[in-house]
C-alpha cells in the first residue's frame, strides 16, 4: 500500500474506533474511473462497486458519488442503492432515496438550451470535440480533439458564454468545460448537504477528486478538519492527501473494508 494510503487509513479507523461516523464521498470520472475516451465507457469496476457496496452497508460509513453527469446519468453508472448521489455539479441531489432540485434552476432551462445548439452549431470546426447535453447545464468535451485545437476551442466557447457571465458558472472539467446556472450549488454544497443528512453524531468527512471541479468539495473537507483527497496528476491544490491515481484509490477503499469488517468496534446486528 502506498505511504499515503496507510496515513489516510489508520486516519480513518482512528476516528471510526471512537465513535465518529466516516462520511466517503467521491467524483467519479477520474477518481472512482480512469478518464477515458468517451464518458460512456467510463465503466465502474465491479470489484470497487463491491466494495463501495459493503462500505455503505457498515455501520456509521456514509457513501456518496458527485459528478458532474446528470443525475439519473451517474446512477445507472454506480448502480447501487443505499448511495448519496450529486449529479450536475451539486444541483441535483438524491439523498435516502429522495430527490432535491433548487425550484429556481428550472428558470435557466431556457438560456442553457440556446447556449446548446449555440455551442453544437460551431463544434464542426473541432473535430473530436462534442456537447454532452444534462438536465440542468451542458458539458463540451475534447478528450478527442487535436491538441494544437484545445485553446481555440475554449477561446470561442468563452466568448460565447462572457455575455451571460452573470447568468453561469463555468468550471473546468477533465477535459472539459462545464456550464450550470449561476445558483449557489457546487460539489462542496452536495458534500456539505451529505454530510448533514447523514447524522448529527460528529463525522470525519473525505472527499476524493481529480479535477477543478472538484475544489470547491475538497475545501469543504478540509474546513471541517477532514481529508480532501486529490487523485491523479494535477488535483486542485486545497487537496491535503493525494493519490496517484484511481487504482490507488481502489486500494485504500478495498483495505478500508476489510478493516472495518474486522473492527471489533463495528456495531453487527444481533
Amino acid at each position: 500500500m502506498p505511504p499515503a494510503n496507510a496515513t489516510i487509513l489508520e486516519r480513518l479507523l482512528t476516528a471510526y474506533q471512537r465513535g465518529e461516523r466516516l462520511v466517503l464521498v467521491f467524483d467519479y470520472d477520474g477518481t472512482l474511473t480512469p478518464l477515458v475516451a468517451h464518458p460512456r465507457l467510463a465503466h465502474l469496476d465491479p470489484a470497487l462497486r463491491d466494495v463501495l457496496a459493503r462500505l455503505a452497508a457498515t455501520p456509521r460509513v456514509t457513501v456518496g458519488v458527485v459528478s458532474g453527469r446528470g443525475l439519473d446519468d451517474l446512477i445507472g453508472m454506480v448502480g447501487l442503492e443505499g448511495l448519496s448521489y450529486g449529479g450536475s455539479t451539486g444541483l441535483e441531489l438524491e439523498l435516502a432515496g429522495e430527490r432535491r432540485i433548487p425550484i429556481e434552476v428550472l428558470a435557466s432551462r431556457p438560456l442553457l438550451n440556446r447556449l446548446t445548439s449555440a455551442t453544437e452549431r460551431r463544434l464542426p470546426a473541432y473535430p473530436g470535440a462534442w456537447v454532452e447535453k444534462k438536465p440542468f447545464g451542458f458539458t463540451v468535451h475534447y478528450r478527442q480533439l487535436a491538441p494544437e485545437r484545445i485553446e481555440p476551442l475554449r477561446a470561442e466557447i468563452a466568448a460565447l458564454l462572457e455575455p451571460h457571465a452573470a447568468d453561469l458558472h463555468v468550471l473546468d472539467g477533465p477535459m472539459a468545460i462545464e456550464v450550470v446556472p449561476a445558483i449557489e450549488r457546487d460539489k462542496g454544497t452536495a458534500l456539505q448537504t451529505i454530510v448533514a443528512h447523514s447524522g448529527n453524531e460528529p463525522a470525519t468527512v473525505l472527499y476524493a477528486g481529480d479535477a477543478a471541479n472538484d475544489a470547491h468539495a475538497l475545501a469543504a473537507a478540509a474546513e471541517v478538519g477532514g481529508l480532501a483527497l486529490g487523485v491523479g496528476p494535477e488535483p486542485p491544490a486545497v487537496a491535503n492527501y493525494r493519490l496517484p491515481d484511481p487504482a490507488a484509490l481502489t486500494e485504500l477503499l478495498v483495505g478500508l473494508a476489510e478493516a472495518l469488517a474486522t473492527s471489533p468496534d463495528v456495531r453487527r446486528p444481533a
